[in-house]
C-alpha cells in the first residue's frame, strides 16, 4: 500500500504505512475528539480489509482523545483481532486501563 496522509483540519493528522509484518500501521498526531474521529475512521475503513489480522496505532504524537477516541480504539478492536496502541502518554494509558480495555486494546510502551 502506497503511504497515505490526511488531515482533520489544523488539530489531527494522521498518516498510513505498514510494519515490516505487512500490517497497518496509522501515526496520529495533534487532538483525537468528536470533530475529528469521523474522518479518521473513514480513513481506516478504506485501509482495513477482511485480512487485517493486526493494526498499530502510535499514539506518541496525540495530544489530547477524548471518550469518542476512546469508542473509535474499541470499535476499531472490534474490526481487528490484535490492536496495539504503540507509545500512548499517560492519560489516554490510564483512561484505557481503568476502562478494563486494555485486553483488547494491546498497549506498548
Amino acid at each position: 500500500m502506497d503511504e497515505l496522509s490526511a488531515t482533520g483540519g489544523d488539530r489531527l493528522s494522521f498518516e498510513f504505512s505498514h510494519e515490516d509484518d505487512g500490517s497497518p500501521l496509522v501515526e496520529l498526531r495533534g487532538e483525537l475528539d468528536m470533530a475529528t474521529a469521523a474522518q479518521l475512521e473513514a480513513a481506516l475503513g478504506r485501509v482495513i480489509d477482511r485480512n487485517t489480522h493486526r493494526i498499530v496505532v502510535d499514539a506518541s504524537g496525540l495530544e489530547f482523545a477524548d471518550s469518542s477516541a476512546i469508542a473509535l480504539l474499541v470499535r476499531l478492536a472490534n474490526a481487528v483481532e490484535d490492536v496495539e496502541i504503540r507509545r500512548p502518554r499517560e492519560l489516554l494509558r490510564e483512561v484505557i486501563k481503568r476502562m478494563g480495555l486494555n485486553d483488547r486494546l494491546r498497549m506498548v510502551p
